[in-house]
């Protein structure tokens, strides 16, 4: 064994270490973490020595969200994060990067969000942007009125890691649990169509855990009525992937171009994961279960089919549908009259598509003014900056 491998060892063996230490003041961490190191226990330093370097990175950035002064020291009234975005879970064009400079996406749930700005403005004050000079009830105000009712603070940095920054957002329970179930705003209903990190979600909030379900359900239903008859499992996840960007301006002007492609292809078993149980109990679903991008899957296209799928769109995915057809018809129409010849319809693709993108460009647009002042200007304009970044590279 080389140095460096043996050195790569010792890493590992630290790190695992220390989430072992961490394990016993934070409940369920324990299996958590043992899980996790026996996923990845067959990568060989000589075959895989990028790899596993970035998955060190990505331990400790981890590490540093659940110990004294991460994400437990931000507030006591928080619900335990979910963290998303590359900085948590590799997209395509990570995986070969050396150690530099990352951001940890988290967002964070509450049921009582000026109980929260309160505890926190009193231990992380330099978190906030100049709002934090006008009270914790205009900082509330701010989150669960405007936008996509989250409060954002980025560029936050944690036990003097300088490699690591941090953007938490703070949502209330109640508006998360809304957005899964209805798509009012798609902003973090989207987010968890895809695959993330969850500490941990606790098992008696039988709410929450319905409505994550639903989301997932929903996304997948919308994603297969935009899909033919036969597509590959890529195509699905790139589907899913795609439905909460489009309509979404930054797409056009701050994002890498191949963003939802880089996001799928190296996620492709987390993907399934997340999807194959309600694959699987679809009956207007075929799929074989072998778990490759360009394996073939196919769909009944039948109207009855359709029909149920039509149902079991989210809430504002069909106020959309039905707004547009009252507007061309300047008549009330009845929901269920307009599912049925939306069934039949040769527009139904581009109806639905509309549908979709309606949400997203609205809470785009709203969320990204409402983090001028969330953020202030000059962590919006690094912000902006960094995503024209991507976008050229």
């Amino acid at each position: 064994m080389t140095v460096g491998r043996s050195k790569l060892v010792r890493d590992v063996l630290r790190l695992y270490a220390d989430y072992m230490r961490l394990s016993r003041q934070v409940q369920g961490l324990r299996d958590i973490a043992r899980t996790e190191f026996k996923q990845y226990k067959h990568l060989k330093p000589k075959d895989n020595l990028i790899y596993i370097e970035y998955l060190l990175r990505r331990g400790k950035s981890q590490l540093a969200t659940l110990q004294g002064q991460g994400v437990k020291s931000i507030s006591l009234s928080s619900k335990p994060p979910f963290g998303y975005g590359s900085g948590v879970l590799k997209q395509q064009q990570d995986i070969k990067k050396t150690a530099q400079q990352t951001q940890v996406d988290l967002i964070l749930t509450v049921n009582n969000s000026f109980k929260f700005h309160e505890e926190n403005l009193k231990i992380n004050p330099y978190h906030y942007s100049f709002l934090r000079y006008f009270g914790v009830s205009t900082i509330t105000r701010m989150q669960e009125t405007r936008g996509a009712r989250i409060y954002f603070n980025p560029y936050v940095k944690f036990n003097n890691d300088f490699n690591t920054l941090y953007k938490y957002g703070i949502i209330t329970r109640k508006h998360l649990i809304r957005d899964l179930l209805d798509w009012e705003t798609l902003y973090v209903a989207g987010r968890l169509q895809k695959p993330v990190r969850v500490i941990k979600i606790d098992e008696s909030d039988q709410d929450l855990i319905y409505a994550l379900k639903t989301n997932l359900s929903s996304a997948l239903h919308v994603a297969l009525l935009l899909l033919p008859e036969e597509f590959t499992l890529k195509d699905l996840f790139l589907k899913i992937t795609s439905l909460s960007y489009q309509g979404d301006f930054r797409m056009y002007i701050g994002e890498n171009k191949n963003k939802i492609s880089n996001i799928v292809i190296p996620q492709i078993d987390l993907f399934i994961d997340l999807y194959s149980n309600l694959m699987l109990t679809d009956t207007y679903l075929h799929w074989n279960k072998i778990r490759t991008l360009d394996t073939i899957v196919k769909q009944d296209v039948t109207p009855t089919a359709i029909f149920k799928r039509l149902l079991a769109l989210p809430k504002y995915v069909i106020y959309n549908i039905m707004e547009s057809a009252t507007f061309k018809t300047r008549q009330y129409q009845d929901t269920e009259e307009v599912i049925r010849k939306l069934c039949v319809s040769t527009q139904r693709k581009e109806k639905i598509e509309h549908a979709v993108r309606s949400i997203v460009k609205r809470s785009s647009l709203t969320q990204t003014f409402k983090g001028l002042f969330t953020a202030g200007f000059l962590r919006s304009t690094r912000y902006a900056f960094a995503k024209l970044q991507k976008m050229i590279r």
